[in-house]
This record gives structure tokens, C-alpha cells and sequence, in this order.
């Protein structure tokens, strides 16, 4: 015999609320590893900059070379700023059924992602993240590359905890 079907209302006032949820931030020491990278970048940059202007002798002649060197100067601080508030504005949150991401300085974004989207997580860490014994979280969902997520700064411990909880839950699904 065919099921019945049903056709439920949906109240509105009877869904849960996600922004009750108390989201959590990443590890402080995250930030040095974004500034690790900032240097890095900068620093080869530098090199990259200094080698074009012994190369390029034309160059010489520049009328603005300490216009552009000043903004390149102020612009390292001002990438460093901008980071710390990308980096305060980071969270993130666990729940039962689902795993929340917040982010983003001038455009925020927060991500939800049901449990039984994701196909697969993984564990990842660099070099830097290693040394302070961080690591993060990429979750792979199904329909599409743009609901994947990244969570970066979390300790190896949290980390491994997490995953291990959410596989259990993937593999619980029918």
C-alpha cells in the first residue's frame, strides 16, 4: 500500500534561531601566522621590487619613486590592521546537526552546513600552523565547490576532536 503523503505547514516562530547559537573564535596565536605570511609576502616582494629597479635602469629617472615608496611602506600596517580585524571577526560553531562559519571585515559572510551535505573533512596543517600547534578544517560538501568552508586557527586538539565527531556523524547517515 502507497504512503500517505503529508504536507506539513511550516511555522515560522517554531525554527530554530541560528543566531542563538554562541559562536566560538579561533586560536589567538592564528594571527602570528597571518602575519608570518604578511612578512613573507612582503618580504619577496621587496626583493622582487629592488631586483626591477636594478634591472629596469629606466626606471631611475622616476619623478614619483618616493611617492610609490611611501605608500608601499604605509601599505604593510595597513595590511596588518586590516588582518587583526579580519582575524576578531572570525567564529565559528558545532551543533548537532550542523557546523556555522562567520567571517569577513567589509563583506560577512556566514556559512551553515548540515551535516548531511558534507561527504568529506579534512585535517590539514602547514608549517607555520605546526610550530603552534594549530591546524584547520575543510569540509567538502555535495552540490558544489561554493559551500565549501575552510576553519583556520584551530588547536590540533579541537581539531581532531571535531573531525572525528562529524565522520562519526557522516557515517551514521543512511
Amino acid at each position: 500500500m502507497p504512503k500517505k503523503l503529508t504536507n506539513n505547514k511550516i511555522i515560522i516562530e517554531n525554527i530554530p534561531d541560528f543566531e542563538d547559537a554562541k559562536l566560538v573564535k579561533i586560536e589567538k596565536n592564528y594571527f602570528k601566522i597571518i602575519v608570518s605570511n604578511i612578512i613573507i609576502f612582503f618580504f619577496l616582494l621587496s626583493i622582487l621590487i629592488l631586483i626591477s629597479f636594478t634591472i629596469f635602469k629606466q626606471l631611475e629617472g622616476f619623478d614619483y619613486i618616493w611617492v610609490v615608496a611611501f605608500a608601499y611602506i604605509l601599505f604593510w600596517p595597513l595590511n596588518i590592521i586590516y588582518s587583526w580585524y579580519g582575524f576578531n571577526k572570525r567564529f565559528y560553531c558545532f551543533r548537532d546537526h550542523d557546523v556555522i562559519y562567520k567571517s569577513g571585515v567589509l563583506k560577512e559572510t556566514l556559512v551553515l552546513i548540515p551535516y548531511n551535505r558534507i561527504q568529506h573533512i579534512a585535517l590539514h596543517q602547514g608549517l607555520f600552523s605546526r610550530h603552534f600547534g594549530l591546524a584547520s578544517l575543510q569540509f567538502y560538501t555535495a552540490g558544489g565547490v561554493t559551500t565549501d568552508i575552510s576553519i583556520h586557527g584551530l588547536s590540533v586538539e579541537t581539531a581532531k576532536k571535531y573531525k572525528e565527531l562529524i565522520s562519526k556523524k557522516i557515517q551514521q547517515q543512511p
